[in-house]
């Protein structure tokens, strides 16, 4: 299930933003071609139903999270629990792909998460990784008008909305990935929402200080930025 989000405090803790799903498995099959027979670790799982649609697709499938949740919408049966703040539970190089949807927001320590992630991966394997949008013209108003990004509302002073921890921008990203060992190769939105004249007069004032990779129509638009990052 995908579930809607705003920043009113929403978010689903158990579902991914709208057509986010749909974007990672879009986005996939674009570097995977052939789905059949590949090994992929989703974390979190949530409740399964991104691990459904791959697993349909014809993907080896390990669904991974800190808990169960239910209902499951993929075989409960392979869930492996796992605290993704520690090492995780697999042996190097086990798998073609992990898949991280909307999962390393939540963590303590995202540098370890993906170091971990590059662990897991074989040679030249990819990981998804997807997570709010911070970068965007939404999260930038959000921070000027109310003084914290979108989606990280504070509902009490120690928590913010849906467990969600760090904000975790594209210049965060790219670093942390490079001293992991894996390389940027795609970057996507779930959708190109929120674009007009008018917010395009104002991006060249949002974005005037950031590298100009970035500077481009992503990430400034989409709730949610979707990573493609290689191993080696």
């Amino acid at each position: 299930m995908e579930g809607s989000e705003s920043n009113r405090g929403n978010w689903q803790v158990h579902s991914a933003a709208d057509y986010t799903h749909s974007r990672v498995m879009e986005i996939i099959r674009s570097h995977l071609p052939v789905l059949e027979g590949k090994k992929v670790c989703d974390l979190p799982c949530g409740a399964g139903a991104l691990s459904a649609r791959m697993a349909e697709a014809g993907m080896k499938v390990t669904p991974v999270d800190l808990e169960k949740t239910e209902p499951f919408q993929y075989d409960p049966t392979l869930i492996v629990l796992a605290d993704a703040n520690l090492k995780l539970p697999f042996e190097d190089g086990e798998f073609d792909a992990v898949v991280s949807v909307e999962g390393i927001e939540h963590l303590e320590n995202p540098s370890h998460f993906l170091r971990e992630c590059a662990r897991l991966l074989s040679s030249g394997g990819l990981l998804f990784l997807s997570t709010p949008n911070v970068d965007s013209y939404h999260s930038r108003r959000s921070v000027f008008a109310h003084g914290y990004h979108r989606f990280f509302m504070p509902v009490d002073p120690a928590h913010k909305m849906a467990s969600h921890l760090l904000p975790v921008d594209m210049t965060f990203v790219r670093g942390a990935a490079e001293r992991a060992g894996l390389s940027v190769i795609d970057v996507g939105v779930n959708r190109l929402s929120g674009k007009n004249w008018w917010r395009e007069l104002l991006r060249p004032l949002f974005t005037r200080k950031l590298p100009n990779e970035m500077k481009g129509q992503v990430p400034f638009y989409g709730d949610v930025i979707i990573y493609v990052l290689r191993k080696g």
